[in-house]
């Protein structure tokens, strides 16, 4: 089985040294059915609050799109119906969803759901009152985009110039903040494209600096923004670089190893597991099978209070979309669980 993602492995400790022995053993029992391909419902759920954000990064449209911004009152009803039906987790996501005003009613009502709750944001937001309310609902770990080892490709890359220093402000702050605690697991996540592929190795040196708990890499998609396949010494360039981090980023050796050829055009294999393991919900609340398709629209059904999470993924999307996605949450569970071993050798 290949080593999973270090983030995986922490989430499990922190709940063994809470003494959360009932949500781990949910936690077993699920991936053990879900490794037999035996029905059972999702482990974990991706909450999009709003699409508004306040950075325009050259590979995102969500903030163009009609943006219903649901209230706290049906954002709250979701998560209750979430956990009624054995989600574990809930990313809680945007656009920016700390331009959301209900953020911290739904962190506290999911704290009192027994979820494990993640925040994924551009840290441009994060306030002292922000990170207070982070602490005070005990969320499980921040994820922070920094697309690039220096401020300028950061900036360039996202759209707001001054991005990367507010972002560091963030990081001192939450550092400050939390002391001697363990949470929120303080995280950056840097988007591969051919435009930063050269700073993967300073990215990391700068999460050491700033002394955060995990880096990572997640690779821009071609369905999301288009962009030029790498060429080949470019692709192999990004091997030498990602292997010399095995070992000190959140990713699993196997997800590294297949950034760079997906990156160069390479096929992805078509069985993965999110659409038994994960349910994504927009903001209008319509249910996906993955991020990848909330974010194209794609394979959406209405919400239901009731009945099965799971979403059926149709054979145009898995040939348009499946075979082109290397998505770091995803990808890295089907690898954890040995779901896709027998696939990675083909193209």
């Amino acid at each position: 089985m290949n080593r999973p993602r270090r983030s995986f492995s922490e989430a499990v400790r922190v709940r063994a040294g809470n003494g959360d022995w009932r949500w781990l053993w949910r936690a077993a029992d699920q991936t053990l059915r879900l490794r037999l391909g035996i029905p059972r419902g999702p482990l974990y759920a991706t909450l999009a609050l709003t699409y508004r954000c306040n950075y325009r990064c050259f590979h995102c449209d969500l903030p163009e799109r009609p943006d219903p911004v649901p209230d706290a009152r049906a954002l709250i009803h979701r998560l209750q119906s979430l956990a009624e039906r054995g989600i574990l987790a809930v990313g809680v996501t945007g656009g920016e969803p700390l331009l959301h005003p209900a953020i911290g009613e739904v962190l506290r009502e999911g704290r009192q759901l027994g979820l494990m709750m993640h925040v994924n944001t551009n840290g441009s937001r994060v306030t002292r009152a922000h990170v207070l309310q982070l602490l005070e609902e005990q969320v499980h770990s921040l994820n922070i985009s920094v697309d690039g080892g220096n401020a300028r490709t950061h900036d360039e890359l996202r759209g707001v110039p001054g991005s990367f220093d507010e972002i560091e402000r963030t990081v001192r702050e939450v550092l400050r903040q939390r002391g001697s605690r363990k949470t929120p697991r303080l995280g950056l996540v840097m988007a591969l494209t051919q435009r930063n592929l050269g700073e993967v190795r300073e990215f990391v040196a700068l999460a050491k600096r700033w002394e955060v708990d995990g880096a990572g890499f997640l690779p821009h998609h071609p369905f999301v923004a288009d962009q030029e396949r790498l060429s080949g010494w470019e692709e192999a360039d990004l091997r030498t670089a990602l292997e010399s981090l095995v070992g000190e980023v959140d990713n699993s050796p196997a997800y590294l190893e297949r950034i760079p050829g997906f990156l160069a055009g390479e096929a992805t294999p078509s069985n993965c597991s999110a659409p038994q393991s994960h349910v994504a919900i927009d903001p209008s609340g319509t249910r996906y099978p993955c991020v990848p398709l909330m974010t194209l629209g794609r394979a959406g059904v209405p919400w239901q209070d009731r009945g099965p999470l799971s979403t059926p993924v149709g054979a145009k999307d898995r040939e348009e979309v499946c075979r082109r996605c290397w998505w770091n949450c995803h990808r890295e569970l089907d690898l954890s669980l040995g779901l896709l071993r027998p696939a990675l050798g083909s193209g």
